[in-house]
């Protein structure tokens, strides 16, 4: 498997969590629209606790998912066989990309619930931009699995 057959798998991954974020806006707009779902007030205990959940994910998964992908790529970087690297690098991409933005998701989802609070959607923004940040290119994958003494 060559980088680029690599790269166009993760946009699959990277722009479908963007679409999920649309789906996920789209959704609960509806059901609050259609009274499916009451908004929660922001200030009573039930809006208190999905906030904390929230922003909990948040400061968890994306570290957690960048930190994570890190260690991986030193483990990754000692494959000789070249196919079995683009392969691992594949699979530690996915869940790089898909553990760093869901708190995109679940800002969003928390705005609509919280009845348009806005704390919720600057936790969106914070993954936003962290999920920016695992764009897959080919000169990032050469970057990553650079051996340690090649690197900087």
């Amino acid at each position: 498997m060559e980088k680029k057959e690599v790269v166009k798998r993760l946009n699959r991954v990277y722009y479908g969590m963007m679409a999920g974020a649309v789906l996920v806006a789209t959704l609960m707009y509806y059901l609050i629209m259609k009274e499916t779902v009451t908004p929660i007030d922001p200030m009573t205990t039930a809006g208190q606790t999905i906030q904390g959940i929230i922003i909990i994910l948040a400061v968890v998964c994306i570290p957690l998912g960048l930190y994570l992908f890190s260690r991986k790529c030193k483990k990754i970087r000692e494959t000789e066989d070249e196919t079995a690297r683009m392969q691992a690098y594949l699979k530690a991409g996915r869940l790089r990309i898909i553990v760093v933005s869901f708190s995109m998701l679940t800002g969003i989802a928390g705005y609509y619930l919280l009845g348009g609070y806005q704390s919720m959607i600057w936790i969106s923004a914070i993954s936003a931009i962290a999920w920016y940040f695992t764009k897959p290119t080919e000169r990032k994958i050469e970057l990553e699995l650079l051996p340690d003494d090649d690197r900087y």
